[in-house]
């Protein structure tokens, strides 16, 4: 996902990622307002290294569902 499919996306993202990573708030989101860049510095801030590629996962795939671009893209299964 690039810049611009992140700003274009950002709208449908912002409810979803606050409530799955609630460690998010409304001034990241603000602060956030469609930049991928931003959002990379946030999560930093708000989870670390490792927990920022979880999340960016999730956005990711969450983009690839939304658009329909299912190239790469993976369900998240749990461990049986």
């Amino acid at each position: 996902m690039n810049q611009e499919q992140f700003g274009q996306f950002w709208e449908q993202l912002k409810a979803p990622l606050k409530a799955k990573w609630t460690s998010i708030s409304d001034e990241d989101l603000v602060e956030i307002k469609g930049d991928l860049d931003t959002f990379g510095i946030v999560l930093q801030k708000r989870y670390g290294e490792l927990r920022k590629d979880e999340v960016v996962r999730w956005a990711r795939s969450r983009y690839c569902h939304w658009s329909g671009d299912y190239i790469g893209y993976q369900e998240e299964r749990s461990a049986v």
